[in-house]
């Protein structure tokens, strides 16, 4: 985007511009709160092609040039073999980024096999976990500092009641977590940030924006939490900051003592007890690219 664009008296009084720094107040909330990003980061922004993932990477471009933070911006975006409209979506985030004047990195996985290279049907599991294998290699071999996730204050509050009413813990998506011995730290700047919000600002930045089109996707139990954290929220305003209070209360207690998950299966194995399985269709730490 060129830079006499961006300096105009008319962009910087657009409505795109206005939302963009209401926003960014929250954003930079989770920076400082939870020390996000650091000066000579770079930053890999994964952007499925969603709104949530476009603003993210659109705020991150506009905090860079307010915020007292100097940073480098990558977007990376994983191909899919099980996507349709994959080649579309591509030349879409590859023009954007170009207008941006970010570099975009594209990286091609195979949901359609499984771990022993036999075909398999694609699962949200296995693509998930497919996704994540990618963008994280991706940052160990070029040295990206920070992953940068589009999750936001609502898939916060999905996640946390998911895990409640079907696993009975209260594990949820943290704003930051550092991976393989300090390689890389994934970050999600949007933590504060409500999905209503992020609707209107993609159709203001005016998005052509992707969703997925999986034919195997079974998110029932996701789209009953979401159902049910809207209608909640019309009764209790507070509903997503408790949430998250209750969760970084359990995090800070059992965050480091892994009670809830290996002593339970390894007491479980000596006992000779059958080990329960959780279904495929629900991640922990994961919410649907959107």
């Amino acid at each position: 985007m060129d830079h006499d664009t961006l300096t105009t008296r008319a962009y910087r009084r657009s409505p795109l511009t206005r939302a963009a720094r209401n926003l960014l107040r929250k954003v930079n909330r989770a920076i400082d709160e939870f020390a996000l990003l650091t000066d000579n980061d770079r930053v890999s922004v994964a952007v499925s092609g969603g709104k949530d993932s476009l603003s993210l990477l659109h705020l991150l471009v506009e905090h860079r040039r307010f915020y007292n933070l100097r940073y480098e911006i990558g977007a990376a975006h994983v191909v899919s073999d099980f996507n349709p409209n994959a080649a579309e979506t591509k030349d879409y985030i590859g023009a954007l980024c170009g207008s941006l004047d970010i570099p975009c990195a594209f990286l091609s996985i195979s949901v359609t096999t499984g771990k022993d290279g036999s075909p398999a049907d694609p699962t949200c599991f296995w693509c998930s976990w497919k996704r994540r294998e990618a963008l994280f290699a991706r940052c160990v071999r070029e040295g990206w500092t920070k992953l940068a996730l589009a999750h936001h204050a609502d898939d916060v509050a999905e996640t946390t009641l998911l895990n409640l009413i079907y696993h009975g813990t209260l594990e949820t998506m943290l704003p930051s977590r550092v991976f393989f011995d300090g390689a890389f730290t994934l970050i999600r700047p949007l933590f504060y940030v409500r999905e209503r919000d992020l609707v209107r600002y993609a159709a203001l930045a005016d998005f052509r924006t992707a969703s997925c089109v999986c034919p195997n996707a079974d998110r029932n139990k996701r789209r009953r939490m979401k159902q049910f954290v809207r209608d909640l929220s019309k009764e209790s305003a507070l509903l997503h900051p408790n949430l998250w209070r209750a969760a970084r209360l359990w995090w800070e207690a059992y965050g480091d003592r892994p009670l809830h998950r290996k002593d339970k299966a390894e007491s479980r194995k000596q006992k000779g007890e059958r080990k329960r399985e959780i279904p495929e269709d629900v991640v922990r730490d994961e919410a649907p690219d959107c």
